[in-house]
């Protein structure tokens, strides 16, 4: 069977997720996982994300947000977004410099809850956004009172109610040997070749949120690349060839 040749965490992934469906039948109801990864649902969907007699579906509090809940829903059940049971904390701080992704994670990582209990959260300026799991959301509110050393006001609201902030980007552009993985990921990391083989070959690239190991992949225009400890990007554009028959190539870096 396929699902001997996954590794543990695939395994548990996809029992977790035969589990919902299971439950979903017995009790006749819906089923919901935690947050998951882009990769994750990426797995679930390849694997498990359709089946007769049951509706199924990813919501993680607006459109874009890159980590999701998945739903099992009995065939006749009409679900909506509500049924996700995602609330928002809405961060609110007075002054100062602005604080990070990081700064706000952190905080509430440090109470002991799970990272798959927690969404997006996005931040601009001196308001940010926490997309959680709803059973989680007034203790959080109680117990923080500072994020990184800084006052803040905390509120909770609808997902309807989060002004989510435009996605920005950094425009990089770059000439690269050829669309493969290993050329493109060189040129728009400013690495040797060798070092972007390296990162290929540990496993430390997703394209498309799926890990691949093979630097000889080829590419196209509207990829998505994922790369640990350097970020997120989009191959935006690919361009004409210069005289020695490299590619322009244009990227958008996620910010």
């Amino acid at each position: 069977m396929e699902f001997a040749y996954l590794v543990d965490e695939e395994k548990l992934l996809l029992a977790r997720t035969e589990d919902l469906y299971t439950l979903c039948d017995k009790y006749c109801c819906p089923r919901f996982s935690p947050f998951l990864d882009e990769a994750q649902q990426h797995f679930v969907m390849e694997k498990a994300g359709k089946r007769s007699g049951y509706t199924s579906g990813f919501f993680g509090g607006y459109p874009a947000a890159q980590r999701k809940v998945f739903g099992v829903f009995p065939e006749w059940y009409t679900y909506s977004e509500d049924d996700f049971l995602i609330k928002v904390l809405k961060f609110t701080k007075s002054f100062g410099e602005p604080l990070t992704h990081r700064d706000y994670l952190g905080t509430i990582l440090s109470l002991g809850i799970d990272r798959a209990k927690t969404g997006d959260i996005l931040v601009d300026g001196n308001t940010a956004y926490a997309f959680v799991a709803e059973d989680i959301v007034e203790f959080i509110r109680d117990q923080v009172t500072k994020v990184a050393g800084h006052g803040v006001k905390i509120e909770i609201i609808s997902c309807r109610e989060a002004v989510v902030p435009e996605q920005k980007f950094e425009e990089i552009s770059v000439v690269a040997a050829s669309l493969r993985l290993d050329a493109v990921a060189a040129a728009m990391l400013k690495l040797s070749r060798n070092l972007a083989v390296k990162l290929v070959e540990t496993g430390r690239i997703s394209v498309n949120h799926k890990v691949t190991q093979d630097a000889a992949k080829q590419l196209v225009q509207g990829d998505i690349l994922s790369v640990k400890g350097y970020g997120r990007f989009i191959l935006a554009h690919i361009g004409g060839k210069t005289r020695s028959e490299r590619l322009h190539v244009i990227i958008k870096k996620y910010i």
